[in-house]
């Protein structure tokens, strides 16, 4: 009686393993991004400030068990979807999978050059000769990089009610000219404070040298009128 339990159970985590498409403990190992491929990213350069080009990290996992030494992941960029010209990215010229885990993070090169529309770079993970491509559907990514002006996610309610107020484009344009930064979307409590507070300051300069900063979208001769954090 146990030995037929035994063999039903095992009929079905193999069958569940088809089903899921997950490859059995074999030698072969499988890699996979950690996102499926309908989770595009859009990136714009307007977030960060005159950088010719930025790092866009893109998590892997191991399906299977962790690696005893690093081993070799073939990325490719899919000729036929792609839209980016060769010289606005670069990816890595050796992708490796570390040892003794199960997820890392790779990292793919975009360059600002000749950039003056939306693009888009798909990613492709291709089977190798030390790791093979996982499911198809977290086997790509897909980049979506301009210089495009867009509202970020990050500035949203709370950052206006404690830290910049409103939106609007100006307003952006200015804060990333005098922080050096737009992209405030892992940054903390005190960090975020931090940057407002630049950022007022300088406005408070304007004014009292007698050039205030107008904000012609929001209708305001003086900008900074329309900071709301605390503090100097």
């Amino acid at each position: 009686m146990k030995k037929i339990l035994l063999f039903g159970l095992l009929a079905w985590l193999l069958n569940a393993c088809s089903k899921e498409n997950i490859p059995l403990y074999d030698s072969q190992h499988y890699v996979q991004f950690v996102n499926d491929y309908t989770d595009s990213m859009e990136i714009s350069f307007f977030f960060y400030g005159s950088a010719q080009q930025i790092e866009i990290p893109l998590p892997v996992k191991l399906v299977g068990m962790p690696l005893t030494e690093a081993k070799e992941i073939v990325l490719k960029a899919n000729s036929q979807y792609t839209t980016a010209s060769s010289s606005q990215f670069a990816l890595p010229a050796k992708a490796l999978f570390k040892a003794g885990q199960t997820m890392d993070t790779l990292y793919i090169t975009l360059k600002r050059e000749g950039l003056n529309q939306k693009v888009r770079l798909v990613v492709d993970i291709a089977d190798g000769t030390e790791i093979l491509s996982g499911q198809s559907l977290y086997s790509r990514q897909i980049i979506w990089f301009s210089t495009e002006i867009s509202r970020p996610g990050w500035w949203d309610s709370d950052v206006e009610d404690v830290f910049l107020g409103k939106y609007s484009i100006p307003k952006f344009q200015k804060l990333i000219d005098v922080t050096g930064t737009g992209d405030w979307e892992n940054k903390n409590y005190d960090e975020r404070r931090a940057l407002a507070l630049q950022f007022k300051r300088e406005l408070l300069r304007l004014r009292y040298a007698g050039t205030p900063y107008p904000d012609e979208e929001l209708g305001l001769d003086d900008m900074s009128t329309d900071i709301p954090v605390l503090g100097y």
